[in-house]
């Protein structure tokens, strides 16, 4: 969430509102990075990042990703671009990639379909705006003064030239996390790195700090979506034993699993300790995962409602969410929501009250 001026924020905008309405999730500006060792640290190196992200599961827990590569200038090498975002998006395992630009020539016109890429210039985004009646929309994903409030709650407020505290540090891991790590290590060590992470910052959040519960939000959507990605994999073995599907994912397979079960069991024989492999929140997870399963309609359209909940009720502070689609209203999806709000603040120690909009829809 940069706070710098960006000119091609709008199109970035405009595209997310897009595929919020055809039921995607949509960070924008996700950074990507690789960690190498440097002596007894780890540094992170940025490599490049994704202007919009999309990802959206069906009711089978499939999940589609799509990205985006927006840019506004004039000069701007148009083919350049096309073979950079083909690589980007085998790197990341998109499904669809589109390149956003207001004129595209026609040369580029002809390599796109040949990348397996679309390509969008303004006529073409206003037309689809158009066709799919975004401007009907409710939720103002596109709106440039509200994207920059929320931004500016984004991060640790330091003066220049001075260097954090104890406590901004602590802040700092978590942003870090987030923002960089979450999109780097495998996704199955995500859902207990993500509590992890909170449980430490627990105590030192503010239930009325705005910056504070966007925090926990954005934690909320990163904990929804490792939900989805373990319920993807428990849904493949089948559903027969969901808790033991769901360890074998969160531990990283049979044989990892194994391998911790047989360390700990040694780590009590040699020390007359109690420790066990599994925190004691893990039950809560799983039961958290099967109900997830059996709803398949509200878990697909989970985290789009936790993303809305923060844009309408707690930024725009409506008492109440307006249908994401403009018709129906999905109570299951929002029900779960309030659901994965509770088992993430049991299982990480985070207040409640930090969640109090959406526990009270």
């Amino acid at each position: 969430m940069p706070k710098e001026d960006n000119k091609d924020l709008s199109l970035k905008l405009r595209f997310r509102r897009i595929l919020f309405s055809q039921g995607y999730w949509c960070p924008i500006e996700v950074e990507l990075s690789q960690y190498e060792s440097y002596g007894k640290t780890v540094k992170r190196f940025s490599l490049t990042d994704l202007d919009v992200l999309g990802i959206r599961y069906d009711h089978l827990f499939t999940r589609l990703v799509v990205v985006a590569d927006c840019k506004s200038g004039k000069n701007i090498s148009d083919i350049s671009r096309l073979f950079w975002i083909k690589g980007v998006s085998e790197y990341f395992g998109a499904d669809q990639s589109y390149y956003i630009h207001n004129i595209v020539g026609e040369h580029a016109r002809g390599i796109a379909p040949k990348l397996g890429l679309r390509i969008l210039d303004e006529t073409a985004l206003l037309t689809l705006e158009n066709d799919l009646r975004i401007t009907e929309h409710h939720f103002p994903w596109n709106d440039l003064a509200i994207h920059q409030s929320i931004s500016n709650l984004w991060g640790i407020d330091l003066p220049d030239g001075s260097k954090p505290d104890q406590q901004q540090l602590t802040f700092k891991k978590v942003y870090s996390y987030l923002s960089y790590s979450y999109w780097y290590i495998n996704q199955h060590r995500n859902l207990l790195s993500c509590i992890e992470h909170f449980r430490e910052l627990a105590p030192l959040l503010d239930v009325n700090n705005p910056r504070h519960i966007l925090l926990s939000y954005i934690g909320l959507e990163r904990f929804v979506h490792s939900l989805l990605e373990a319920i993807a994999y428990v849904f493949s073995q089948g559903s027969r034993n969901i808790p033991s599907d769901a360890r074998k994912y969160i531990y990283g397979g049979n044989l990892e699993l194994k391998e911790k079960e047989q360390f700990f069991n040694l780590l009590r024989s040699l020390t007359r300790s109690n420790e066990h492999l599994d925190p004691a929140y893990l039950p809560e997870i799983t039961e958290l995962i099967g109900r997830m399963i059996h709803n398949p309609d509200g878990a697909s359209d989970v985290l789009r409602h936790v993303s809305a909940v923060y844009l309408w009720c707690v930024q725009l502070k409506n008492e109440s969410l307006v249908p994401l689609d403009g018709n129906k209203e999905n109570t299951a999806a929002l029900v779960l929501a309030r659901d994965a709000a509770n088992t993430f603040c049991k299982a990480s120690g985070l207040p409640h009250a930090l969640f109090e909009r959406l526990s009270k829809l």
